[in-house]
């Protein structure tokens, strides 16, 4: 098999200028997009207050995204390959927990609070960087000043009034972001192997994102399946597939931009750009409250507010001096 170009190096910004930028710009959109599809789950666990059907109609919902973008873009030598599928199947299994922990906990934690509190993820893959480094990454000193930024605004955060997320909310967090930061590693990894066939760099991301999603996505639609035969309404069914599709187009949309971040910038990197989302989300869910009257998050004072976006923007300054960090 041909060596492929090495992803960059998390540590150094100027590898090249031009997909360092779009790469930056991949996980912004993917930022805004993510704090959308808090929103939506919200909304969705608001009227039917069921985490696992959440789960499984709004990823059945996805595979209709994902059928048609994996064949598109697949190389045939790649439907042959043991490693992509055996990859493949260890994330879906860690994906799984994932997507479960995050339906669970939006039922103790507000939207916003649970976009701040994934900055937590870059603790996790800084340290995982350290004993199980891909593509060579690493985090410099400067660097981890930047992350203990960011977990001081997870702190401000936690104490901003609003929903208490309790232990059993705690414990799902966790499980959410330690669990995620698993998925993000080895999404780098199968877009190296689906690179190592010869797919280039965004339709390697594409690849990654539609296989995952299809193989989850039909396993769902038999979940779906078997809730009829047992007893479902077919009325019942699409009420719930049609109030999951907000989220699954938010997230499928996120997911595209974040496939891409990752493949050009490394998972460490990659979500350190994304920790926007910490203030993105409190500007969608404010937005969400006060002028579309949808009661995603709980009492919250203007002041206790304010503290919530001084958090969010103290998140973004160790963004900032992350990225400028790597140079010194």
């Amino acid at each position: 098999m041909s060596s492929i170009p090495p992803i960059p190096d998390d540590s150094v910004a100027g590898y090249d200028p031009e997909m360092t930028i779009l790469g930056i710009l991949a996980g912004l959109t993917s930022a805004i997009l993510q704090s959308c599809s808090y929103v939506a789950s919200a909304l969705f666990l608001k009227r039917h207050s069921n985490p696992r059907e959440m789960l499984f109609y709004s990823q059945g919902v996805q595979v209709l995204f994902a059928l048609p973008l994996f064949f598109l873009l697949v190389p045939a030598s790649a439907l042959q390959s043991s490693d992509i599928w055996l990859a493949n199947g260890f994330w879906l299994m860690i994906f799984t927990v994932t997507q479960l922990s995050m339906f669970q906990s939006q039922e103790h934690v507000e939207p916003s609070k649970i976009a701040t509190w994934m900055g937590m993820k870059i603790v996790v893959l800084a340290v995982l960087a350290q004993f199980w480094p891909i593509n060579g990454e690493t985090v410099r000193i400067w660097q981890w000043v930047a992350i203990s930024l960011m977990l001081t605004a997870v702190v401000v955060l936690n104490f901003t009034g609003g929903m208490k997320p309790g232990w059993k909310g705690g414990a799902w967090l966790t499980v959410f972001i330690v669990t995620a930061c698993f998925c993000d590693r080895e999404q780098v990894i199968i877009i190296n192997l689906f690179r190592e066939h010869g797919a280039s760099m965004f339709a390697s991301a594409l690849l990654t994102l539609s296989l995952g999603y299809m193989t989850f996505g039909v396993a769902s639609v038999g979940f779906v399946g078997w809730k009829i035969l047992k007893g479902e309404r077919l009325r019942a069914a699409g009420r719930k597939f049609a109030d999951s599709a907000p989220f699954a187009a938010f997230w499928f949309s996120a997911m595209m931009a974040i496939y891409f971040c990752y493949g050009q910038l490394g998972s460490v990197f990659g979500n350190v750009v994304q920790s926007t989302r910490a203030l993105i989300a409190v500007l969608v869910s404010l937005l969400a409250c006060r002028l579309l009257h949808m009661g995603v998050e709980g009492t919250v004072s203007r002041s206790m507010w304010t503290r919530r976006g001084c958090a969010a923007l103290l998140m973004t300054i160790g963004i900032v001096l992350y990225s400028l960090a790597g140079k010194w």
